[in-house]
């Protein structure tokens, strides 16, 4: 849609174009190299929910940092565990190997948690080593999709590719018992949500409905990550505030909304673990990144949607519906998509994603 009102020139507000890398870049440049701190840049594009992006980065020399997560980026209400910022900080891991990688270094990693609420979750250590070539642009275009799904299979070679040879990956097509049983529990655990004054209050502190806002802090859901383009962008970044997520319009909207994201699909990938131990979901939030990152090579949009895993009684029924014999922790709504626009979600600066050993 075309903004045709005057001085709309930026119709749906900040961009990821409009970014730079930020306050703390040529800091970092100084302080541990160029290629390391590009390290560290191409990881913070990792996904999270409510784009709280959670992680932490100490840096105690220039090949030994220590990562853990900010307290006042976590999401007690629908994360009471940090299950979901572990699998967070996992993606945020997955894309910094991935990035030393093509960097030419290696990485020793060491897990500190002993549960998930601990400062310190894993030390990384950095080797040199041989480069190994890898398109880090998937790292800068990988962007959660909400719409525009055809309600089509997924192709067995497809999810093949997607899935890359990792274990504990299961997909079910949009006709599917299990799948139909996902989509009435996201509609339900949606709709338990919103009727939840403590969760719609803390969706409300993570959305940037203005451009300033946007600028300010540069992660949550502004308008444009939440689809919300055009004129209705332009309408809700000016006139929209947290009132108005805590209205019963919103919440209504909210639920109507995702009755028509679950008709709108070519079926669900759930992603398991081992077990429940930070170890365990950091190692899955990796797998599931190495998936996000090749998505857009197969034309298939992923939405991720775990308010099942979220809400009782149907996180405590998932496994059996599922029939898995380990513990779900990913819900991905998935279908192929005719457009892959570019990422809009925000990011944060370096410098509030890192700090210097102060010892």
């Amino acid at each position: 849609m075309f903004c045709l009102l005057p001085g709309l020139s930026a119709c749906d507000g900040l961009t990821r174009q409009e970014e730079t890398k930020g306050d703390g870049y040529d800091a970092l440049v100084s302080l541990i190299g160029r290629e390391r701190t590009e390290i560290l840049w191409y990881a913070s594009f990792a996904p999270s929910s409510h784009n709280t992006q959670p992680w932490m980065v100490t840096i105690k020399s220039p090949d030994n940092w220590v990562i853990g997560s900010a307290e006042n980026r976590w999401l007690p209400e629908v994360d009471p565990k940090n299950r979901e910022m572990l699998l967070s900080i996992g993606a945020f891991v997955e894309n910094m190997v991935t990035a030393a990688k093509a960097h030419g270094f290696r990485v020793k990693i060491r897990m500190l948690a002993r549960n998930p609420f601990d400062p310190e979750l894993l030390s990384l250590e950095l080797q040199n080593s041989e480069r190994e070539e890898y398109p880090l642009q998937r790292l800068l275009e990988r962007r959660t999709l909400r719409t525009g799904f055809k309600s089509e299979d997924i192709d067995p070679q497809d999810f093949s590719f997607i899935v890359g040879g990792d274990e504990g990956f299961l997909y079910y097509p949009p006709l599917s018992t299990q799948a139909g049983w996902l989509d009435e529990a996201t509609v339900a655990a949606n709709r338990q949500q919103v009727d939840r004054q403590n969760v719609q209050e803390e969706l409300a502190r993570w959305i940037r409905w203005s451009g300033a806002d946007a600028r300010k802090y540069r992660n949550g859901l502004t308008p444009a990550a939440m689809d919300i383009t055009g004129l209705a962008g332009w309408y809700v970044r000016n006139f929209y505030g947290t009132s108005d997520v805590l209205s019963k319009d919103f919440r209504n909207a909210t639920v109507e909304r995702v009755k028509k994201q679950v008709a709108e699909s070519g079926g669900w990938i759930v992603i398991t673990s081992e077990h429940n131990s930070p170890t365990s979901l950091i190692e899955t939030g990796r797998r599931f990144e190495r998936m996000f990152l090749r998505v857009k090579d197969r034309s298939i949009g992923v939405h991720p949607m775990s308010q099942a895993l979220e809400e009782k009684p149907w996180s405590e029924k998932a496994a059996e519906v599922l029939m898995l014999v380990k513990p779900p922790q990913i819900l991905l709504r998935v279908g192929y998509t005719r457009d892959y626009p570019a990422p809009v979600s925000l990011r944060m600066p370096l410098a509030a994603i890192t700090t210097a050993n102060k010892g």
